[in-house]
């Protein structure tokens, strides 16, 4: 893959930062933010999803590499502890960061490289790794009596625009055509807002003396899982559009809610927003390097 292909995702990120650091308000962007988060995303996913020639009976194997990734590197981040001294929370926080994704990058991708059909395989991944990356989130961050945060996984707007999508193409749901249009037009405007609001979340400090566990979380999240997406894309024989799309889903960098969650359950929130944007950088150097040589290696 050309570093060129790219090109206009990071530098739609990179102009989210610049616009965040020395234009718009910092209110604008938590509007924006929701705006992207709750209406246009969810839109995106159920037109994709509902329009898609798919076939969600044999998603199979497929499916279950999200999963397979996400746990994964959430043991190998978890081997971490041998060279970390942080609390137990403070190290949960971080660690959220080698296997979170950013749903948000991943759409973007998957719509650049595979169009409409491979951003609804994407959403496939997206509505199972969300639970899951949730689930070993408050599980592992949780001091007892703080499990709320499980029901915001029913109510995710992501989810719910997946689920529905799924329901309209198994129940052959002819949705009106102007409805179409519009949640078209809507999923149109999803990518680059998306985009603007992860540069636009981008802070680079926070670490305070965590380097090497950080490097080790950061070295998962970007080069281990996609390892690990291949090699699983390799053995239970793939196609050559779901190895693709499951190799976007490993290699994005980590996501927001990862931040969210650490603030909400009195976590080390300045350090995962710092690993957030090192591995919203550091993407952009690897995903080419990383399809470079999927393409180099075919499976």
């Amino acid at each position: 893959m050309s570093p060129l292909l790219l090109f206009p995702d990071f530098a739609i990120i990179a102009l989210g930062y610049l616009l965040r650091r020395f234009w718009m308000a910092p209110s604008a962007w938590v509007t924006i933010e929701k705006l992207v988060y709750f209406v246009l995303f969810p839109c995106l996913l159920f037109f994709s999803v509902a329009t898609s020639n798919f076939d969600v009976n044999t998603v199979g194997a497929f499916a279950l590499g999200g999963p397979a990734v996400i746990f994964t590197a959430f043991l190998l981040g978890w081997s971490g502890l041998l060279f970390s001294n942080m609390g137990r929370v403070d190290f949960a926080s971080g660690l959220q960061t080698a296997y979170r994704f950013n749903s948000y990058i991943g759409l973007a991708l998957a719509s650049r490289l595979g169009g409409q059909s491979a951003v609804a395989n994407i959403a496939i991944l997206l509505a199972l790794g969300v639970p899951l990356c949730n689930v070993l989130a408050v599980s592992t961050m949780s001091k007892g009596g703080r499990l709320s945060a499980f029901v915001d996984i029913l109510r995710n707007p992501l989810i719910i625009g997946t689920c529905l999508g799924i329901a309209a193409k198994l129940m052959g749901v002819q949705v009106p055509e102007p409805v179409m249009l519009t949640l078209e037009r809507l999923a149109q405007a999803a990518v680059s807002l998306g985009l603007l609001a992860v540069g636009a979340g981008l802070v680079f400090s926070g670490l305070k003396g965590n380097w090497p566990v950080s490097v080790w979380w950061l070295f998962v999240k970007l080069l281990v899982s996609p390892l690990v997406a291949v090699l699983y894309a390799h053995f239970t024989g793939l196609g050559q559009e779901q190895t693709m799309v499951l190799l976007v889903f490993s290699a994005i960098p980590s996501a927001s809610s990862a931040y969210i969650l650490a603030a909400r359950m009195g976590g080390n929130a300045p350090l995962v927003a710092c690993l957030i944007s090192m591995s919203t950088v550091g993407a952009a150097i690897t995903l080419p390097l990383v399809f470079g040589l999927a393409q180099r290696f075919p499976l």
